[in-house]
């Protein structure tokens, strides 16, 4: 099941992003900073809740004063209201805190993929290709692109099985290696 990020899957991403990229994984802020960039475009892949909380007794969505530490240990999602966290509404947790999150993947409003990612345990099971073809199935999209290392065969490999094709390479985006830029555009 693909639904948005929420701060309690924080440390599974965290997980996930060392396993995956170990020569260069983001660091926790980046991903509250993701988080609060990209909203709706920051999903996780998740197992399959065993049950969904009742939530007719669920408190406001607009913080008290003090409060906003508190609800986001219990898994609220912060959306910002302005530029800044000064104003936030916090969205009660949908969905049971126990789950599994299996990978994630965050992308642009534009397109760019920011990343992605699949637990190893959980590859080749088509939860990548899932998490990829959501963005691609972004309506406004007019194309979807992402940078990937030049040593990276594999994820190149499921590029290309998704239709994206190779338009550029960016020399040292990864420091001492090579980016190869790829892309799909939908069929007009």
């Amino acid at each position: 099941m693909i639904r948005p990020f929420s701060l309690s899957d924080l440390d599974s991403i965290l997980q996930i992003e060392k396993q995956s990229f170990p020569k260069s994984p983001y660091h926790r802020t980046t991903f509250l900073n993701l988080h609060c960039l990209y909203p709706e475009t920051f999903l996780v892949y998740v197992n399959p809740p065993t049950s969904q909380p009742d939530v007719s007794n669920s408190p406001s969505t607009q913080p008290q004063a003090g409060r906003v530490s508190a609800d986001m240990e219990q898994g609220y999602s912060v959306i910002p209201k302005g530029k800044n966290l000064d104003s936030v509404e916090l969205i009660h947790p949908t969905y049971d805190q126990k789950v599994e999150i299996f990978g994630y993947i965050v992308f642009s409003r534009d397109g760019h993929i920011i990343s992605i990612a699949v637990h190893s345990k959980h590859r080749r099971k088509g939860i990548g290709k899932q998490l990829l073809q959501r963005a691609m199935r972004t309506l406004h999209l007019k194309r979807v692109w992402a940078e990937v290392r030049n040593s990276n065969h594999g994820a190149q490999a499921f590029y290309s099985k998704m239709g994206f094709q190779m338009i550029g390479v960016v020399p040292n985006y990864y420091g001492n290696e090579d980016a190869l830029i790829v892309q799909w555009s939908p069929i007009a």
